[in-house]
């Protein structure tokens, strides 16, 4: 069931009035009504990557800064011209500046979790992992899928060359431990993302399991998969058995798919296409997101982070050098590249992209007691009270900024947005209806989001 914007005002007006109120509709009336809406409006679900900016970037020295606040507030950035009235964004990320027409900005995101595991687990997953002790948020069988597992679940691809969901460049941790929200969960393993943890700007860069081993043929591979769907019958198998027989079989046929081999391939890009994405980490894995949505992949998540998957944008000390030398650069770099490659290969409309963090960080400059880590004089501790997100392209209305956050960025004062919600408007934007439910393993029906859809931002 695909989302439709136009059904979230109907639902609203409908149990605002009640049955039969100002708009006369009785029940059925109002649920033909719906029925005729999603008929005239089918919509072909989109692909998404997201980035992720492992460890919280400051609101305030991005997207949302405040040209008028006290210089403790504002820091040492200025802003650049709004390239859209009322958007101020940082002036080390001109190349962001340039397609600002083409994305829109949430303002006023916000949650509860200071550290960055529950944090990261709550983006991930759009469900509230209850606790803010990283120690009680080790993934477990029965956790809450990863959204790109939820959204290949409830969209299929059709004619993937590539698995439907990839995470890279590392499996990402905090204080010892891998968080939640990189795993199908509940979902089963069969929708698992192929987590590549290598460095796709290394000359050696080479996704093993998409590489046929050695001494084997395509022949002799063929035959493997004939023995495999002769040894056990699908139909005599338990759920768990049948969802792992289908992604060993999802994965031989990948290996058998030469195409699907060469969209990890980076080395077939033009060096020009390679250098303006940036030879790092993070700007080489958004050109290989482009690489696999283009082959086929539903979801693609490519964080910036550190090579063993730490974060790199935890400013506690240096905020403004390491923003200025190295983080603003790089983002902005790596995500104009990717708008302008996806727009000129016309993959824009079918690509959701969203760009965010975990939390923001403290308005004031040195202010400690948000998180046990603290902030040095020149630096930022963390902050989820107020802090901001990018999305651009698929159903996503450009050229908005939604919400208002105070003086100071440090509260949301107009238009407060959830996690929950935002989860929601993702998959709105993917045209997938975030209040459709889905079949877990064990065959419980879960609703794909638990909030509401922001639709000003949704076509």
């Amino acid at each position: 069931m695909r989302y439709d914007a136009r059904l979230e005002l109907t639902r609203r007006q409908f149990f605002h009035v009640g049955i039969g109120g100002t708009f006369g509709l009785s029940l059925a009336q109002f649920l033909q009504a719906e029925a005729q809406t999603r008929a005239a409006r089918k919509r072909s679900p989109k692909s998404l990557i997201f980035l992720f900016l492992y460890g919280g970037p400051s609101q305030i020295d991005t997207w949302d800064m405040k040209p008028e606040a006290p210089v403790e507030y504002r820091g040492e950035f200025k802003p650049l011209p709004p390239p859209i009235p009322g958007l101020y964004l940082c002036e080390y990320l001109p190349r962001m500046a340039a397609w600002a027409k083409h994305f829109s900005v949430i303002r006023t995101l916000h949650h509860s979790n200071r550290n960055h595991q529950p944090a990261g687990c709550r983006l991930f997953t759009g469900v509230d992992p209850g606790s803010d002790n990283a120690a009680q948020l080790a993934p477990k069988p029965n956790d809450p899928p990863a959204l790109g597992s939820l959204a290949v679940k409830a969209a299929p691809p059709a004619k993937a060359l590539v698995p439907p969901f990839v995470m890279l460049p590392a499996r990402l941790h905090d204080q010892g431990s891998a968080f939640k929200g990189q795993h199908a969960g509940w979902l089963g393993h069969a929708y698992d993302p192929l987590l590549i943890e290598q460095d796709p700007a290394s000359p050696n860069f080479r996704v093993e399991g998409f590489s046929l081993p050695a001494n084997l043929s395509l022949q002799q591979l063929e035959h493997r998969r004939w023995l495999l769907e002769q040894l056990e019958p699908t139909s005599a198998s338990s759920p768990e058995r049948a969802a792992l027989r289908q992604f060993q079989k999802q994965a031989l046929d990948l290996l058998l798919a030469s195409q699907g081999r060469a969209a990890f391939d980076l080395s077939a890009e033009p060096d020009k296409l390679r250098d303006r994405y940036g030879r790092n980490r993070f700007g080489q894995g958004c050109l290989l997101a482009r690489r696999l949505i283009e082959a086929g992949a539903r979801v693609v998540t490519v964080s910036d982070c550190t090579a063993n998957g730490h974060h790199e944008w935890d400013t506690h000390q240096n905020n403004f050098k390491r923003l200025k030398e190295v983080l603003l650069p790089r983002l902005d770099q790596a995500f104009s590249a990717l708008m302008e490659d996806l727009h000129a290969r016309g993959l824009l409309e079918e690509t959701v992209v969203y760009v965010g963090g975990e939390f923001g960080r403290t308005p004031r400059v040195g202010q400690a007691g948000f998180s046990g880590a603290g902030a040095s004089k020149d630096g930022r501790d963390h902050y989820p009270n107020c802090f901001p997100g990018l999305l651009a392209g698929g159903y996503v209305r450009p050229g908005i900024i939604y919400g208002e956050s105070d003086s100071k960025a440090a509260y949301p004062a107009k238009d407060p947005v959830t996690i929950e919600d935002l989860v929601a408007t993702i998959f709105a934007a993917m045209g997938l209806d975030p209040h459709t439910t889905i079949t877990s393993l064990d065959g419980r029906p879960m609703p794909l989001a638990h909030g509401r859809p922001i639709t000003n931002l949704i076509v």
